[in-house]
């Protein structure tokens, strides 16, 4: 589960201070998912930045299962944009990373990481580099890290927004196949509305201008059966665009 309360974080400059999210009110329950949507400079690798510990300084709270975020006792799984893979090691060197820093011997089971790896049908890979791949294998990979992790929650900023259409919607199917199987609390940034509709159980709409959360929407269509070809997901969607659009767009004027 993951607890967020009056989460506000400032940077400081030499002359002045710059609020990139203020206010932040959120809870995901132990196994939800969470879809976080806004434009360009709103804030949304910042929330998952502070949530990940990665940013010290911030005031409010931010609890996972209970206790304060801290990388050194929980295990965050953190996904950025570029995948964050190393491309002087190994697939399999990649995967074992993370596992290796979180000193986890116990997850190192070859067998666990070759069904991993089959899953994501990248095992045949293990000894190709980075550059070696597909950005769709590369993104596979990154999953395959996170997810053996077995982490306590999972965060993603954009984790599909390289890829082509077809391939985008094939790693979103293969994510939710995985997030099923882990039930992990998961936090993922997107500026797709359909992909917030198809991966969220729920989609915070962050503010254009102030950093805070607009609004946050419930979502009946979460996890139905080809939903993308449902009437009510096209509905939804363009009802979701056109009221973000004119969201952000008294925001700008103002």
């Amino acid at each position: 589960m993951i607890s967020i309360e009056n989460l506000s974080v400032n940077y400081k400059s030499d002359s002045d201070v710059y609020t990139a999210i203020s206010g932040i009110n959120l809870t995901i329950p132990e196994g939800g998912t969470l879809a976080v949507i806004g434009p360009s400079g709103c804030g949304k690798s910042t929330l998952l930045k502070a949530i990940a510990g990665l940013i010290p300084e911030y005031e409010g709270t931010i609890k996972i299962n209970g206790d304060e975020v801290n990388p050194k006792k929980q295990t965050i799984g953190f996904m950025p944009q570029n995948y964050g893979l190393l491309p002087w090691r190994t697939v399999i060197d990649n995967i074992r990373l993370g596992m290796k820093i979180k000193r986890a011997p116990e997850l190192l089971d070859r067998k666990v990481l070759k069904k991993l790896m089959r899953q994501l049908g990248i095992e045949g890979l293990g000894h190709r580099y980075p550059t070696e791949l597909s950005g769709g294998q590369q993104q596979r990979v990154a999953l395959a890290r996170v997810f053996a992790l077995q982490p306590d929650v999972l965060l993603m900023d954009e984790p599909f927004s390289a890829l082509d259409a077809i391939t985008r919607e094939e790693m979103q199917d293969i994510f939710l196949k995985l997030w099923q199987k882990n039930n992990v609390s998961t936090i993922f940034v997107t500026h797709y509305v359909e992909e917030a509709l198809y991966l969220g159980q729920r989609i915070a709409i962050l503010s254009a201008s102030s950093g805070n959360i607009n609004r946050i929407v419930d979502n009946p269509l979460f996890g139905g059966k080809d939903i993308r070809q449902n009437p009510e997901f096209f509905e939804m969607s363009l009802k979701l665009k056109n009221s973000i659009k004119k969201d952000w767009n008294q925001a700008w004027e103002n």
